[in-house]
């Protein structure tokens, strides 16, 4: 008797469980752009970059805006400052949302993403683990931006 018991008990609280559970909600995105690829890493679009000239007192910075790569979860755009030939700044201005899972992957990929270009001081970086989409556009965005800014 005290084996039902304590099958029942364990049923029901697997079942409550069960009930209980809540798949990942998705924040709906409100888009600009309606042009989204179907898949594929090779699927991307890109718009031209946008170049500002920015003159200090002291330097010669230069910032200039990347283009915007679509990839499958969405835009990613970055900016770079160049001062004197040297990259001192890169800025993502758009990366993909919409979503928890998009914005966690954000968080932990953009700052690596930004450290690597900096100390490569160029576009050749490495693909961040579970963001290989992102990191792509990333490189692809920041490299159009170098070569506008003359790097």
């Amino acid at each position: 008797m005290k084996r039902v018991i304590a099958a029942v008990s364990l049923t029901i609280a697997g079942l409550a469980f069960l009930l209980g559970f809540k798949t990942r909600d998705t924040i709906p995105a409100i888009a600009t752009d309606t042009t989204q690829p179907t898949s594929g890493a090779a699927d991307t679009t890109t718009t031209s970059p946008t170049a500002t000239t920015t003159t200090g007192a002291t330097t010669g910075a230069v910032e200039v805006d990347g283009p915007t790569v679509q990839t499958q979860y969405g835009p990613v755009q970055v900016a770079v400052v160049v001062t004197d030939g040297v990259l001192v700044d890169v800025v993502a201005l758009q990366l993909p949302s919409g979503d928890r899972h998009n914005e966690s992957i954000n968080a932990y990929a953009e700052p690596q993403l930004e450290e690597m270009a900096l100390e490569a001081q160029s576009a050749d970086i490495d693909v961040v683990s579970s963001a290989t989409f992102t990191s792509l556009a990333y490189a692809e965005s920041l490299q159009a931006a170098l070569d506008e800014a003359g790097m």
